[in-house]
């Protein structure tokens, strides 16, 4: 059996009969992948089964493109994409749509926004930036995992086949070229092949993509992750398995003993690999090049009983490789809703029970939408028609995008209503807020809605939200930007906030005081950076880009005199539970923040800081969702402060002169932290809403000295 070229360059004549232990080399991946997504801490490394993915698809695709235009020295583009159109949209759809309409039936209407949004993003082949973009904010880090995550991987390959058909025909077009300028020349015969550029110009993109994904998986772990740059070299590299020559024909058991290894470069990363890794660094060759070994020297093992291509080829292998498409489409569906339902990691009988619905959707999927399309192939064009013969396949694709995108719309508008109310300022009567508890306190009316609605509160953010302000970087946001409350004029003081987000939260409650007192606020805050001069770490990475930013900002504060600087950080124990953050023992956030707060101090600045917030436990928006403003939702207080010290009022308490603010008396009273104050949701998610945070007002003025 040929299953490649015989010389450096594109063999023409080469062809693929169909192999089973490919299918069986897709149920290890999709299998790989599912026992990651249902026990993650018994396969930690299985999401490696999304490379094995990779390299197949790049393998068969790449591949048969290559041959054809070899033999042609062209590609039919049309032809191509309708059957990519009729392999993968229809199951997609089914599911995009059904994820949908589970979410309207299952899910609180807190996330029909963002899976709605999800949605789309799936239905356009961007899920995978989507992820990148957001899950490197802290706002994305904390909010619940979307059902249509795992669109992320079908993406990435989408793009790569949006250019690669056109890079291969630029290629044929300029081996023919070179060809008939050869042919007017001195000298023999030119090399005629038509496809001789396609190999070489493969190994550049695999050489040119591996190194910047080694670079970008070090410098920026997340993005790296999802980035189709970063995943280009592991569909390259499938492709070559694919075309280049095979060094010697190997005996049976040489190629069996080659075949072992490449299944224990799969197999056994799965068991060590971790997310915290720099991945899909260096240390993803080890599976990308154990499946193309596979996928290349697999044939020659089969004569051998007991090698891998001949144990994957076994009917139950092949079977799930068959529907292994359909089974990676549904399973991650499957776990996120059941882990909705249940509120909680499903357990090892739940596992193998949504393992065994995950599969029965996808045969199900496979046998009555995958198969019934596929076997519609489209019709030979028309003479001087070139587009009627693929029209029925590309007006598939509009009418399962417009069911898609109507299913997805409806949910999206029906918050989209509830979210106006976000721009209604409310009633100090009838929405008190954190005034039920102030000092001077206002009765809650009795019977009114709750505000914001939980259905959007994930969007009543701060103003610092908008922009960059929430990110802000000293060395790339201009001083003029950020800037928030009156407008300047002769003396108007002026506040700077430094912090995280949760010092973003401040900002609105100062704006609020504005309004009867001149104020200008600067907003100087980065999400998930607390203000100290020490770097936060997980265990494998050290962001020291915190400490080095927070350096620089507080010499732009020094220089600008503000009269006031408010400092505000999440607790150690906080940035734990949100983050998996911490700070070492000889490098303490104690320590670090008392040298921030020094440099202030020593500059002649006035100085405050705000005592952090409860944590609340759980989603307290989805808690109210489902019961309401009762003690179910409600945490205890010594759980809220969890971790005992902050450690940002500690360092206040080292500096002299540091005034600390503590309103913790307006979250919490007789040892609660209701979810609910004054008519008004207090938290979004370990934030404030930014309604309550609004209600804080009148206390922060008080506190700060900024009462008229």
């Amino acid at each position: 059996m040929r299953h490649g070229p015989t010389t450096a360059r594109v063999d023409a004549r080469a062809s693929h009969s169909p192999r089973r232990d490919i299918q069986g080399l897709r149920a290890l991946a999709v299998g790989l992948v599912v026992v990651y997504h249902l026990r993650p801490d018994s396969l930690p490394g299985g999401f490696i089964g999304v490379d094995v993915f990779f390299v197949v698809s790049g393998f068969l695709i790449v591949g048969s493109l290559a041959r054809e235009a070899a033999k042609r020295s062209t590609i039919s583009i049309r032809a191509f994409y309708a059957r990519r159109i009729r392999r993968l949209l229809p199951a997609s759809a089914a599911v995009l749509v059904a994820v949908s309409v589970g979410s309207v039936l299952l899910l609180p209407q807190s996330r029909w926004q963002s899976i709605s949004s999800d949605a789309f993003f799936s239905l356009l082949q961007v899920q995978n930036w989507h992820q990148a973009l957001s899950a490197v904010s802290y706002a994305g880090a904390t909010e619940a995992v979307s059902p249509l995550q795992h669109f992320w991987s079908l993406a990435v390959e989408e793009q790569f086949y949006l250019v690669i058909p056109f890079f291969i025909v630029m290629l044929v077009v300029a081996a023919r070229r070179t060809t008939r300028r050869a042919e007017r020349g001195p000298g023999p015969a030119p090399e005629r092949s038509p496809g001789r550029y396609i190999v070489p110009a493969l190994v550049l993109i695999a050489a040119t993509s591996f190194l910047y994904s080694v670079y970008l998986s070090n410098a920026e772990h997340t993005i790296a992750y999802f980035a189709t740059t970063t995943r280009v070299w592991e569909l390259a590299v499938g492709g070559l398995a694919a075309l280049v020559p095979p060094i010697a024909k190997l005996p049976g058991r040489v190629a069996s003993g080659i075949t072992w290894l490449g299944c224990a470069a799969i197999i056994v990363p799965a068991f060590f690999l971790t997310t915290d890794m720099p991945f899909p660094g260096a240390v993803a060759a080890i599976p990308v090049l154990g499946t193309a070994v596979l996928l290349r020297v697999g044939p020659l093992s089969l004569s051998t009983p007991w090698s891998p291509s001949t144990l994957l080829s076994v009917r139950p292998m092949a079977f799930i490789g068959d529907v292994s498409y359909s089974l990676y489409l549904w399973h991650w569906p499957v776990v996120v809703f059941a882990v909705a339902l249940l509120g909680r990691a499903p357990g090892i009988r739940e596992a193998f029970g949504l393992g065994a619905l995950s599969l029965l959707l996808a045969a199900a999927s496979y046998r009555w939408i995958e198969q019934p399309f596929r076997r519609r192939s489209p019709r030979r064009p028309a003479e001087n028609s070139a587009w009627v013969g693929y029209r029925s396949a590309f007006g598939l694709a509009l009418a399962l995008a417009a069911c898609v995108a109507v299913t997805a719309w409806v949910p999206w508008q029906v918050v989209e209503t509830k979210r106006a109310q976000l721009l209604v300022e409310l009633s100090d009567r009838d929405y008190p807020g954190a005034q039920t508890w102030s000092t001077h306190p206002r009765a809650a009316p009795l019977g009114l809605p709750l505000r914001p609605d939980p259905s959007v509160a994930m969007q009543d953010v701060p103003a610092t939200n908008a922009g960059a302000c929430g990110v802000y970087d000293p060395a790339t946001v201009p001083d003029t930007d950020c800037w928030f409350g009156s407008p300047a004029a002769p003396g108007v003081p002026t506040i700077e906030v430094l912090g995280d987000s949760h010092a973003a939260q401040f900002v609105d409650p100062l704006i609020a005081i504005s309004r009867t007192t001149p104020l200008r606020i600067h907003a100087m805050v980065r999400n998930g950076c607390p203000f100290a001069l020490t770097p936060p770490r997980t265990t494998t990475t050290v962001y020291s880009n915190c400490s080095s930013q927070n350096a620089q900002t507080a010499a732009k504060v020094i220089e600008q005199k503000p009269d006031l600087v408010l400092v505000a950080g999440m607790r150690e124990s906080s940035y734990q539970k949100a983050l998996g953050w911490s700070w070492s023992p000889d490098a303490s956030l104690v320590d670090g923040y008392a040298q921030s707060l020094s440099g202030l101090r020593a500059a002649g600045l006035r100085v405050a800081v705000m005592a952090d917030l409860p944590y609340p436990h759980g989603n307290p928006v989805e808690c109210v969702q489902r019961y309401g403003r009762g003690d179910e939702c409600t945490t205890a207080a010594s759980e809220a402060f969890e971790g005992g010290k902050d450690p940002l009022v500690a360092a206040a308490r080292q500096v002299p002169g540091v005034d600390v603010v503590d309103l913790s008396r307006l979250f919490c009273r007789d040892g609660a932290c209701p979810a609910v104050v004054g008519n008004v949701l207090v938290y979004r998610d370990n934030h404030m809403t930014n309604t309550f945070a609004k209600t804080l007002a009148p206390d922060l003025a008080v506190a700060l000295g900024l009462s008229p």
